[in-house]
């Protein structure tokens, strides 16, 4: 089988989607199997492909390329010389995707036709989302339409947690508890106020060791000098500073993921985004915030997992993150610290 994967996207999607890769991997070693994503998140599949068999370019430059033909026709000849078998378009991919897939020249093309895509017979194998509504066992679903009529072990009823730990350096000692605190996100739609959690920070920071993830978005937060902040190089730094954690702190994001997948213990403010998206390992572990009563919330599943670009309460706007106060959040990362192995 020669195969190509499309995930052009940021870093949280492309954890929740690594376990696909490297079981087919495991499973298939004499696949040939190509992945198309973004230069940052390429580390994190490492282990289960080459570097000459990831490509890169950044989301936006791909999403755009049909406004410079050239870049399209290039990416065309490539996959055509690839000639692939088969083709896995993750369900977040845009209409480029579709279209190289479409004229790639494989008979076989696994992903979801959305609303978003314009591009007709984009996909052969038309995956639904599953009852669960989770994006991690919609990758599943698509990554096993892919998976030959009775191979040896078929393929397993749930993901795996994704493998990190080619990612991860030596952990940070500390006689304290180490919590880290991840502020930012993305979408400004998606983050719980700043001065929440600073306020919270500096309450933790009495008796635990607080780290704060700086990001642009994140860097006017008033601190203590007993938190400390940081700014990880690269995926790497990431990694291992999650590794090392008793609890993770945040909005749902990139980071969030990858504490997720490393087995953090954790406490995530949700405001609109989908259930989809919440940790989908260890969920015992995990606490995530969401408003109890507003009959709006989440609202991004309405959207097919696009992203929400704005609240529709003009009356009340983002109740559904406001709702939540830095005493409720504090008293939910003890009760998570509590339940830690001292």
């Amino acid at each position: 089988m020669n195969l190509v994967i499309f995930k052009f996207v940021n870093l949280g999607d492309n954890v929740v989607f690594l376990p696909v890769v490297q079981t087919l991997r495991a499973r298939f070693p004499d696949w040939r199997i190509t992945l198309l994503t973004t230069p940052r998140e390429a580390p994190l599949y490492a282990v289960a492909l080459p570097a000459a068999d990831v490509l890169t370019a950044p989301q936006a430059r791909f999403n755009s390329a049909w406004r410079r033909p050239w870049e399209l026709v290039r990416w065309w000849r490539w996959l055509r010389a690839s000639r692939p078998d088969a083709c896995l378009i993750s369900f977040d991919q845009g209409n480029v995707a579709h279209l190289l897939a479409r004229h790639s020249g494989a008979r076989v093309r696994v992903g979801a036709t959305l609303p978003h895509v314009r591009v007709a017979g984009s996909i052969t194998h038309d995956i639904s989302l599953p009852d669960d509504r989770r994006v991690a066992s919609w990758h599943w679903a698509m990554a096993r339409a892919l998976v030959p009529a009775g191979s040896a072990g078929g393929w397993p009823e749930a993901p795996p947690a994704p493998d990190l730990s080619h990612l991860a350096g030596p952990a940070e000692k500390s006689p304290r508890r180490r919590v880290v605190i991840h502020a930012g996100s993305n979408q400004a739609l998606t983050r719980w106020p700043l001065e929440h959690f600073a306020t919270v920070a500096a309450r933790l920071a009495f008796d635990c060791d607080v780290t704060w993830i700086d990001r642009p978005e994140t860097s006017a937060a008033m601190l203590p000098a007993a938190v400390r902040r940081v700014s990880p190089a690269d995926l790497r730094g990431l990694v291992t500073l999650l590794a090392g954690a008793e609890l993770f702190l945040g909005n749902n994001s990139g980071p969030m993921h990858v504490a997720n997948a490393l087995g953090c213990r954790g406490v995530v403010v949700s405001g609109p985004t989908a259930h989809g998206w919440d940790p989908f390992w260890f969920r015992e572990r995990w606490q995530v915030l969401r408003h109890p009563a507003l009959p709006c919330v989440p609202c991004e599943w309405r959207t097919d997992f696009r992203p929400v670009r704005d609240c529709h309460l003009a009356h009340d706007r983002l109740a559904c993150l406001r709702h939540w106060t830095a005493d409720a959040v504090e008293t939910a990362c003890r009760e998570q610290l509590t339940r830690a192995p001292a």
